[in-house]
């Protein structure tokens, strides 16, 4: 079987990660199921001659070869399911370990915008145990090949016709890899309301999402949802799945014919008196071996098929995952000197015209505290993932003390930021790990674990069961849950395991805090931004609370994607513009 070699190298790595003993265990195991009909077929005609003219040597002959035949068809079984549980296991792994890798280690975020991601990452999903058994067909292939041949010639000497028997294999494959090309655009068009489905699926049965399904009595919603979505697949993937029957049906259907055809021939044969009944017996066994092999090349055949389909939808993954990949990128600056400079920049989501900031310039000075503000939907959070390269502006440049972003190493970058996010990961590890991970280099660092959840206001840690080694998350056994108060003070703990950060971001922290906590972590985040004025740190924050906004040096106010006032919180109450008039709102509240 040959794959382009994009294809043939993705399975040859697959193959080394689960291991080549059990890749060359599990090929041998299957290649039994050829050799085993050969050997009976070759046995089978001495045996009988030898039974009927009493020749003894021909009678053993016949009968070890049909017992060679007879133990690989009992014990094949056995070795095959061993084989295959193992390679199913590793495989399913491996493949997954491969996804995560592709979607975890790209550069940005980008791809993850896009339904085709989504779609064809559905599709790998399903289609993980056609990879892993895609490096057995290699070698599979050649012994099918081989057992056609000669059981071509050995037919050809009893009747030149029945040399012609295997060509039978050529339509079934045509028919084969065409019946898989349907299977695989149903498969596509199904990937999304199969997506949903499963989305429907986890809403209604995890805890996240449980106390809205109740609340809301969305069960019934959901269940009619998911009914529909089901009836998507279904009509997508049955009229496909019904014609690649009929091609299959087709194909048994040119087998059939082929065998009895040999038998006829045969019979013909022996009715002339130019055939023995060893002949018939072995015609009948090797025709039966010849229809076996074809079948299985077409099966092959169309593993080929299915196989190109999910690799192509692999190397498509890898290239979007991939593309701002670049090689001898410039290292960023180990101190900041005059800051970080956004230069007429402009970005939006998806490929729509729609542009979330427009002509955004504006200077974030080298030791500043910098708060965004801004009514929801004005473009905060999206400057946040410009600065940290999580996507690329669509015009203008982000200049990092005088060198653009898009020419840095942005794995190198990244690791010079820490961030704590509204919207943060819940690591459900032990609590020193959740916390540790903000710094992996360091994750076993005792005492700077200690120190960041110190500094993160996290020191609840302390009374779990068994303190910063307790497990976090109820699923797991021993596991505790938080709340998300709590959540949180462990993503802000995480944010301060990098302390010499050049850019700390801070995008609503505070949301699940009370006031208190509140107070106190903004107190922490203010004593850090002292501590890196020294290195340039930048410290950026987002919040909707002003009271505590107010303690930063530069104050950028956005609105509809661009800035729309900026200063100091003195000199923009002076203003009286749209900061005065939110603070004003919100210190009405208090009062």
């Amino acid at each position: 079987m040959r794959f382009p070699s994009h294809t043939a190298r993705l399975l040859a790595g697959i193959a080394r990660e689960i291991g080549f003993g059990v890749c060359l265990l599990y090929t041998c195991v299957s290649a039994t199921a050829f050799v085993a009909p050969l050997a009976l077929a070759l046995g089978v005609r001495p045996l009988v001659d030898g039974a009927y003219r009493h020749d003894r040597p021909q009678v053993v002959l016949g009968a070890v070869l049909a017992g060679i035949a007879v133990l690989l068809t009992v014990l094949a079984p056995v070795g095959y399911r061993w084989a295959t549980i193992r390679m199913r296991e590793r495989s399913v792994m491996v493949v997954q370990r491969r996804l995560l890798a592709l979607t975890s280690e790209a550069p940005r975020l980008t791809h993850f915008e896009r339904p085709e991601f989504w779609d064809r990452v559905q599709v790998l999903k399903r289609g993980s145990e056609d990879l892993a058994n895609g490096m057995t067909l290699a070698l599979i292939g050649p012994v099918v090949l081989a057992q056609l041949v000669s059981t071509a010639v050995l037919l050809g000497r009893l009747q030149p016709l029945l040399g012609l028997v295997p060509i039978v294999a050529f339509p079934a494959i045509w028919l084969s890899r065409r019946s898989e090309r349907l299977k695989q655009s149903a498969e596509k068009q199904a990937a999304q309301p199969r997506r949903l489905a499963q989305h429907l699926f986890t809403l209604s049965t995890g805890a996240q999402s449980a106390k809205d399904v109740r609340v809301y009595d969305l069960s019934g919603e959901l269940l009619d949802r998911h009914r529909a979505a089901a009836e998507a697949v279904r009509t997508k993937t049955e009229s496909a799945l019904f014609k690649s029957v009929a091609a299959n049906a087709a194909s048994w259907l040119l087998f059939t014919a082929a065998y009895a055809g040999a038998l006829i021939l045969v019979l013909r044969q022996v009715a002339r008196g130019s055939a023995t009944a060893g002949d018939v017996a072995l015609t009948v066994t090797m025709a039966a071996a010849v229809v076996a092999g074809a079948a299985r090349l077409t099966d092959l055949s169309g593993s080929v098929t299915r196989i190109g389909a999910v690799a192509e939808h692999y190397r498509w993954l890898d290239d979007q995952t991939t593309l701002v990949r670049r090689a001898a990128l410039a290292a960023p600056p180990l101190r900041l000197t005059k800051g970080i400079e956004l230069d007429a920049v402009g970005f939006g989501y998806g490929e729509d015209d729609r542009q979330v900031l427009s002509d955004v310039s504006v200077t974030l000075p080298a030791g500043a505290v910098v708060a965004l503000v801004g009514e929801n939907g004005a473009g905060k959070t999206t400057l946040v993932k410009l600065l940290t390269g999580m996507y690329a502006p669509d015009r203008g440049r982000i200049l990092i003390d005088g060198k653009d972003l898009a020419d840095l190493d942005l794995a190198a970058y990244r690791r010079s930021i820490t961030a704590g996010f509204q919207d943060h990961a819940r690591f459900e590890f032990t609590a020193a790990h959740a916390v540790g991970v903000g710094e992996v280099t360091r994750l076993d660092d005792k005492q700077l674990v200690e120190s960041a959840l110190e500094a993160g206001d996290a020191r609840f840690v302390v009374d779990l069961p068994q303190g910063s080694g307790t497990q976090l998350g109820a699923q797991w056994t021993g596991g505790v849950d938080l709340s998300g108060g709590q959540w949180q003070k462990i993503a802000m703990a995480r944010s301060m395991m990098r302390p010499s950060a050049l850019l700390a971001v801070y995008d609503e922290p505070s949301a699940a805090l009370d006031p208190q906590s509140e107070h106190a972590l903004f107190e922490r985040i203010a004593a850090n931004a002292r501590t890196g004025k020294a290195d340039g740190r930048i410290t950026l924050l987002i919040s909707h609370r002003f009271s505590t906004v107010r303690m930063a040096d530069l104050i950028i106010v956005l609105a509809d994607g661009r800035i729309l006032e900026q200063g100091s919180h003195t000199e923009l109450m002076a203003s009286a513009g749209l900061y005065a008039e939110l603070f004003e709102m919100q210190a009405a509240a208090y009062r």
